[in-house]
């Protein structure tokens, strides 16, 4: 789930993507033996639900009905007692389920460059996202050496993990603290491109491989002494909608009536600036990349989303904003009210401070314990989320990561 920039490969350099034609014949079923188990939280967290009773790799269309259901309604599913691991297909299918005029079956972040070839073997993507080959859109993310005959990557090959001294203004948490526990949020985001590609209905996520080890502590690094406890390599998560209710009413009548622009290629565009401490935001420092520096792109693909996006099943609202990708703003305070535009990027980034600093406090975030071969699958048009760093001598965390470009652009 870590966004970085990436080069477009030729049509010639990428593997056969298998279409949601190819892979979804989902089988007639009467019912589905799958339960809903809601997540009880002793914080503030009001999402989440276990589901037992459906092996996602003989899912079928009852399965899927609860399924999807259950999603919109709960926001995050974690599907327990899988008989064995998820396949690549499988992960593709279920996914793709969710978006049936989607035809493509793009990857969210358009197609991969070249990573390695060796010994008749060509691997796509990028040191911490290559793809399965058998299905390209999904990705392996985490950090250290994938298992022993993992599909067909090469023996020892390592994914390459985040760091928060590459990307994090200093004080950076000392190497040997980080060695004993201490961590950091790395980027909190919903996943999408942020530029002419939709961003993704849901993310599907299966744990592979998880890190082995005593709790980690993660600082919050902004001068407020918050840190919180959680399991390593824990995906923390928070409620958009719960984001949207804790603003004042003056700020909630303002996110609900306006806009933001992205910036083109925003993850090339941001790739030599800084981030804060906490991972919400991009520092004002002047080092994004100039416009007329970055790859080819043009007004009409520029994304300019609603910063509030509504739950087609159940109505409700989240705040759906991606803070370091933010380039401009277009804020109203009624329907009919005067639309002001705020270009400069200080001021950018301190409104959307604003909108989401309210929501990043330890008693609202929820952070999922992965356990090897469960899946969880998260609404991405109603949830942020976030990476976070575990001693490497913890071992490997291998996932595998799958997400889609939508057929559509969200609304409110």
């Amino acid at each position: 789930m870590v966004f970085a920039v990436s080069t477009t490969a030729t049509e010639a350099e990428q593997p056969k993507t298998l279409t949601f034609r190819e892979v979804y014949h989902p089988p007639s079923a009467a019912s589905s033996n799958g339960r809903v188990v809601s997540i009880k939280h002793e914080n503030n967290v009001n999402f989440g639900a276990e589901i037992y009773g459906i092996d996602l790799n003989n899912f079928n269309a009852a399965d899927f009905a609860l399924i999807s259901d259950a999603l919109h309604r709960h926001k995050l599913l974690v599907f327990k007692e899988q008989p064995r691991m998820l396949t690549p297909k499988q992960q593709y299918r279920l996914t793709s389920c969710f978006d049936p005029d989607e035809k493509t079956g793009g990857f969210a972040h358009g197609a991969d460059p070249v990573l390695l070839s060796e010994n008749g073997v060509t691997i796509y993507g990028l040191p911490n996202r290559p793809a399965i080959n058998e299905q390209p859109q999904v990705h392996i993310l985490g950090r250290g050496e994938v298992p022993s005959d993992h599909f067909d990557f090469p023996p020892g090959f390592k994914v390459k993990g985040i760091n928060h001294v590459d990307f994090h203004l200093p004080p950076h948490i000392p190497q040997e603290e980080r060695e004993k526990g201490a961590s950091r949020f790395y980027q909190w985001h919903w996943d999408g491109s942020l530029y002419k590609i939709p961003p993704p209905r849901v993310g599907c996520l299966l744990a592979v491989r998880t890190p082995k080890g005593p709790d980690v502590t993660v600082h919050w690094g902004d001068g407020t002494g918050r840190t919180k406890k959680i399991a390593p390599g824990a995906t923390a998560m928070i409620a958009g909608s719960q984001a949207l209710d804790l603003l004042d009413p003056e700020l909630r009548e303002i996110v609900l009536h306006s806009r933001i622009e992205y910036a083109p290629h925003a993850f090339q565009w941001m790739s030599t600036a800084r981030s804060t401490q906490l991972g919400h935001l991009i520092e004002t420092e002047d080092r994004e990349i100039p416009l007329d520096k970055l790859s080819p792109w043009s007004e009409e693909n520029i994304c300019i989303y609603p910063m509030v996006w509504k739950n087609p099943v159940t109505g409700e609202k989240s705040l759906q904003v991606h803070g370091q990708g933010a380039f401009k703003l277009y804020l109203k305070s009624s329907p009919d009210g005067e639309e002001t535009v705020i270009t400069d990027l200080k001021e950018v980034r301190a409104f959307m401070h604003r909108i989401m600093s309210p929501v990043l406090s330890p008693e609202n975030i929820y952070a999922h314990p992965h356990e090897e071969q469960d899946v969880i699958l998260w609404y991405n048009r109603a949830l942020w989320h976030s990476i976070t760093e575990f001693p490497e001598s913890y071992g490997p965390r291998i996932m595998h990561q799958c997400n889609i470009a939508a057929s559509d652009h969200p609304s409110q």
